[in-house]
């Protein structure tokens, strides 16, 4: 099979479609990759949220990842299923959820739980909650360099993570940091971006070690940039997407060692004018947050994408073809994390093979 149909399957007749393939040795190159950047698997504590598998945990426990992180309950219960040694859930939780965690911590007494806090009222009511059960709830202060999406700003981070070291109920992981506002394409202007804004981190640690506390940890960066924090040392890493790839973080990290391992099927179902191409992939079975194009077809570069609706897809393409009703393409989606989410299970493919399907256990938020 040639390079450039790496995602083909020899027999297409088996593929009902939409679908999601997944390419376990390209996943097995991803979670070396991300070792090799890394430096050190036990810098790693990648997140699950991209492909809510067991079966690609199960391959990162295979090379030795022991801690993931998590967006959901039914991330948590999937990874509690995997018997990895530590889960963080990395949103701070409502009270349902912070009972959860608790019963979960006394369940799997072997399994190391925590999450995220960035406010007193917060805090407060965690400690409350850990205190009535008798237990001690790990909690990472939650920071907000630059994202300003969740966390606290590092100026006024201090005084919030010393109430957390000095709360018996609690114990102070540490901090983390997500800067998934950090996406200059150029690498060089990425890194910079990543150090200024990581400055005010380390004068955080700084502060909260001349008050006497201690900062055991510190988690930074997603996928775009993972790089810039691998250069670090002393932090830890939780990349994510890297697992499976997608167009729009390839756009920004052009230069990385990731490959696409997770590819989506649509048959053309119609061509209702001259040039006009309908095929099976709505927005139910690709992420649709951003503007069209959401994927890029293999045989159809250049292709104008003109709409999309549940169930369809409206391409208009010039080029000479004998495109027939009922083809099969595949086509990379330019993000898999929300497409992922969209499937119970994916096909896998190796060597133009299909194989076992890989269940999508960790979809339901109610687990």
């Amino acid at each position: 099979m040639s390079e450039i149909q790496w995602y083909r399957a020899k027999d297409e007749t088996q593929l009902i479609t939409p679908g999601l393939l997944i390419y376990p040795d390209r996943v097995k190159h991803n979670i070396e990759s991300m070792i090799e950047v890394a430096g050190d698997v036990n810098r790693l504590i990648p997140h699950v949220k991209t492909y809510k598998m067991q079966a690609i945990v199960k391959l990162q426990m295979g090379y030795g990842i022991k801690e993931f992180k998590c967006a959901t309950i039914g991330e948590l219960q999937m990874l509690i299923a995997c018997g990895v040694q530590h889960i963080l859930l990395a949103i701070q939780p409502t009270k349902a959820k912070v009972i959860r965690i608790l019963d979960a911590q006394q369940k799997h007494p072997e399994i190391s739980f925590s999450t995220l806090v960035d406010n007193s009222d917060s805090l407060t009511l965690f400690s409350t909650l850990a205190k009535a059960r008798k237990q001690q709830l790990n909690l990472w202060l939650d920071i907000n360099n630059g994202m300003n999406r969740t966390g606290i700003v590092p100026e006024f981070a201090k005084a919030l993570y010393m109430q957390l070291f000095q709360d018996p109920n609690l114990n102070a992981m540490g901090l983390h940091v997500y800067d998934g506002h950090i996406r200059p394409i150029e690498l060089q202007k990425r890194v910079d971006q990543c150090n200024s804004d990581f400055q005010s981190i380390e004068q955080l640690i700084n502060a909260i070690q001349k008050e006497g506390g201690i900062v055991p940890e510190h988690i930074t960066g997603g996928s775009p940039s993972f790089y810039p924090h691998s250069l670090r040392k002393t932090n830890r890493l939780s990349p994510g997407t890297t697992l499976l790839w997608d167009l729009g973080y390839q756009k920004i990290w052009q230069e990385s060692p990731f490959l696409h391992a997770a590819v989506l099927v649509t048959r053309l179902i119609s061509k209702p004018n001259t040039n006009i191409f309908c095929f099976d992939l709505g927005h139910k079975a690709v992420a649709s947050e951003m503007p069209l194009p959401r994927v890029e077809i293999f045989g159809l570069e250049g292709a104008v994408h003109k709409g999309q609706s549940e169930e369809h897809l409206i391409v208009e393409y010039h080029k000479p073809n004998d495109f027939k009703i009922g083809d099969l393409f595949y086509a990379i989606p330019y993000h898999i994390c929300p497409t992922v989410a969209k499937y119970s299970k994916a096909y896998t493919l190796k060597d133009g093979e299909l194989g076992s399907f890989w269940e999508i256990e960790a979809r339901d938020y109610q687990a």
